[in-house]
């Protein structure tokens, strides 16, 4: 894992302790006691077996009641950790989104929101909530909860047979290398994706938005923009099918792989059994510690997988609030007089992009106090650009908008806009 991803890693296992500490806390205490579990139950079957074999009648109820409570463990521990991780997930999502809104809320201007970049970056942000999270949050006391547990397992087998408990742990690698590198292609699909599934919203939300709703049907759009909807939404799929396609095979052949080891270590133990090397208990043991092991392995990887998905939206959540306002930070402690003289525009020119033609060129432009003044012109001839400019949305390309001599971008856009009252003509209608 790369240092940029271990910092985000970082950074999100902190809000997660912040989301709620003693909830983190139990949920270590439920990792490691529901990792040590599954070879408890392993070790107690195997004695419980033996002794019943041999016939040492008094050898068996030390084993039956340590099965008994390892089962009630098994059986209650899970609802605990549901609880636990369901909480922390809920207290995360307050968390990320509050840092979220209030990080775009503080951009003053308008022009991020016009980018469409920074809105496939906002979008994939958007999706960094508390259960989206959970692979890496409680993902990773699942995870531990696995090591320990494949850990445990391994030295159980081990002990029966080194060469089998080796074998088990070989076959896990391709597993692991497979698993990454499928879940590193559908992360750059979705990655790839992201304009086009912008593009399906918004064509989706033209036929269906009342706002919308007259000129779809005067001028006959609805076809046209279904056709386009459908042509984004096979792009979206087609990605996909390939994908699952592939990864169908893959979790085939690896499936098929650990059925071979775990039903190799079966007749190896069968036979060993047979000669008298092994005991029925070890057999047991042995064929419980496989089957174990090779779950607990492949979860460790499913796991390790989706923790990549979840850090690759935590990144788009952190490189937004990352982002520093638009707009150049006032002076400090400059203040908006009442209006007494008015408002003067002194040679101003304003262009939406660098790539863009000039909206205004050379503006001189004086609005006395208590006088009104109306901007008659053809469309985009640069009438609301000036309103906006006026509002502080963007900043003039050259020049300066003085406020009784005082420049706008020298006082908080929040105290110049409580001074003003406009009305777009793309206004927001809530009914």
């Amino acid at each position: 894992m790369d240092k940029i991803r271990l910092r985000y890693l970082a950074g999100l296992l902190l809000l997660c302790w912040r989301a709620g500490p003693a909830l983190t806390a139990g949920q270590l205490v439920t990792t490691v006691v529901g990792g040590l579990l599954p070879m408890g139950t392993v070790w107690a079957t195997k004695l419980l077996i033996d002794a019943l074999t041999a016939g040492r009648t008094e050898h068996v109820l030390g084993p039956a009641t340590a099965l008994v409570g390892l089962g009630v463990a098994v059986g209650a521990l899970p609802h605990l950790v549901s609880y636990l991780r369901s909480e922390c997930d809920r207290r995360l999502d307050l968390m990320l989104q509050d840092r979220l809104y209030t990080q775009v809320n503080r951009f003053q201007g308008l022009s991020r929101f016009e980018n469409p970049v920074f809105l496939d970056e906002l979008r994939m942000a958007a999706q960094a909530t508390g259960g989206s999270m959970g692979p890496v949050t409680s993902g990773l006391f699942d995870l531990g909860r696995n090591v320990i547990t494949v850990i445990g397992l391994l030295s159980a087998l081990a002990a029966l047979s080194l060469p089998l408990a080796a074998l088990v742990a070989v076959a896990a690698v391709p597993v692991l290398l497979a698993r990454l590198s499928l879940e590193k292609r559908r992360i750059e699909m979705i990655t790839r994706q992201s304009t086009t599934a912008r593009r399906e919203i918004f064509y989706a939300s033209l036929i269906t938005d009342v706002d919308a709703a007259k000129e779809v049907r005067l001028f006959g759009l609805g076809d046209f923009l279904k056709g386009r909807v459908l042509g984004e939404l096979r792009t979206q799929q087609s990605g996909e099918r390939r994908l699952d396609r592939r990864e169908a095979l893959v979790q085939a052949a690896l499936a098929a792989l650990s059925a071979g080891v775990g039903g190799a270590g079966l007749l190896w133990a069968a036979y060993s059994a047979l000669s008298g090397s092994l005991t029925v208990g070890d057999v047991t043991a042995m064929v419980a510690a496989v089957a174990g092991t090779q779950a607990a392995l492949i979860a460790t990887v499913e796991y390790a997988a989706y923790a990549g998905h979840a850090l690759m939206l935590f990144a788009h959540h952190e490189r937004v609030m990352a982002l520093t306002d638009d707009l150049s930070p006032p002076k400090e402690g400059a203040a908006l007089p009442a209006l007494r003289r008015g408002i003067e525009l002194r040679d101003v020119w304003f262009r939406y992009d660098d790539g863009h033609p000039w909206m205004l060129r050379g503006v001189d432009l004086t609005i006395p106090h208590g006088t009104s003044l109306a901007l008659v012109g053809l469309n985009g001839a640069g009438k609301s650009t000036l309103i906006k400019l006026l509002c502080r949305f963007y900043d003039p390309s050259r020049g300066a908008i003085l406020w009784d001599g005082v420049d706008i971008r020298d006082v908080p856009p929040a105290e110049l806009r409580a001074r003003m009252g406009v009305l777009f003509q793309d206004f927001m209608n809530s009914t």
